[in-house]
């Protein structure tokens, strides 16, 4: 008898015990930095949905959309208490945290290509000094994603540097704003929401905003008839970051699988948006937009009125300075600058 109960007990160890752990998996939430009906959340969800398939259940990642749970400013402090588990979001939006969170997403034209700006996150530490920033938080970013180019709005065409001066534009409180009042722009801050009423009503004459089919979908076309693409002031990165406790919780392989899952979410974004805006800028030419690229000549003006501002915000901190030292020797190696 007691070699039976003994017996029991090692084959409810080996069988039950494990297969309960699989039926309690892990489960986040997750906020994104887009709204439902944003092409890049789509993308977002479908990360979500990968994740627990290759995890085979033991992750489940709960997708919401910005504003859900907390507000797009306050995601950081909600990461740090454990409120949502997971963000994809801009570090930007947490300049007011340290100033140097507002410039390492964006080096305001610095980069051309996606693939640039991605190899300083991986492999010129990027990434590392990204989670030195994030560290007092309590949160680790687990790996950076892409859209794309973005475009710029306008209801007057801006064919070079010059053509700013004078006008009024939304943008951002980030060296956006400062780069185009070097430039003889006049700045205004609004949010999101307030950008259409804002150009149909004259109150601003252009606009920093997203891609042009995120553009396209806040209906910019409908009263600004010219747009600059791919405008080069602005290659934004985003990151997937999570609680640091629920992160070091993971087992090794799902970790890895998490850091490949956003590689892979940041590739099916960039096609999707990419298809998207070839999309929505064949059918703004219908309806009278005129994009226009720049000649390189004078992206290259607008470089080096950046650079000077780069160095500016390199003075505001130690975290800032390492950021900025640390793309420019980068964009060195890459010939984007002397």
């Amino acid at each position: 008898m007691i070699w039976e109960c003994i017996s029991v007990v090692l084959l409810l160890n080996i069988f039950f015990i494990p297969f309960a752990s699989a039926q309690q998996p892990i489960r986040w939430k997750a906020q994104s930095l887009f709204g439902a009906v944003e092409l890049p959340y789509k993308a977002f969800s479908d990360f979500c949905d990968r994740v627990k398939v290759a995890t085979n259940g033991r992750l489940e990642i709960k997708p919401y959309p910005a504003g859900a749970i907390v507000p797009t400013y306050e995601k950081l402090d909600a990461l740090k208490n454990n409120i949502i588990q997971g963000m994809h979001t801009c570090a930007s939006n947490f300049m007011a945290k340290d100033p140097a969170l507002g410039i390492i997403t964006d080096l305001n034209y610095g980069y051309q290509e996606p693939w640039e700006f991605e190899a300083w996150w991986l492999y010129r530490g990027g990434l590392d000094l990204l989670n030195e920033l994030y560290k007092p938080f309590g949160v680790t970013a687990v790996g950076i994603t892409f859209w794309g180019m973005e475009s710029f709005p306008s209801k007057y065409p801006i064919r070079g540097v010059k053509d700013y001066q004078g006008r009024k534009f939304r943008a951002p409180q980030t060296m956006t704003a400062d780069i185009l009042a070097k430039v003889g722009g006049a700045v205004v801050i609004l949010p999101g929401g307030e950008v259409f009423s804002a150009l149909d009503k004259g109150v601003v004459d252009g606009a920093d905003w997203g891609t042009p089919s995120m553009n396209q979908r806040m209906g910019f076309d409908k009263v600004a008839k010219y747009t600059i693409y791919p405008e080069y002031r602005s290659l934004p990165a985003a990151e997937f970051a999570v609680n640091t406790q629920e992160w070091e919780k993971l087992p090794a392989d799902i970790k890895q699988i998490l850091k490949s899952a956003v590689r892979e979410f940041s590739q099916d974004m960039l096609a999707r948006v990419a298809i998207d805006d070839l999309r929505a800028l064949r059918e703004m030419k219908t309806t009278g937009v005129t994009p226009i690229s720049w000649e390189l000549s004078e992206v290259e003006k607008m470089r080096r009125v950046a650079q000077q501002v780069w160095e500016e915000w390199a003075k505001k901190s130690p975290n800032c300075r390492k950021v900025v030292d640390s793309n420019v020797q980068w964009l060195k190696e890459l010939g984007r600058i002397k």
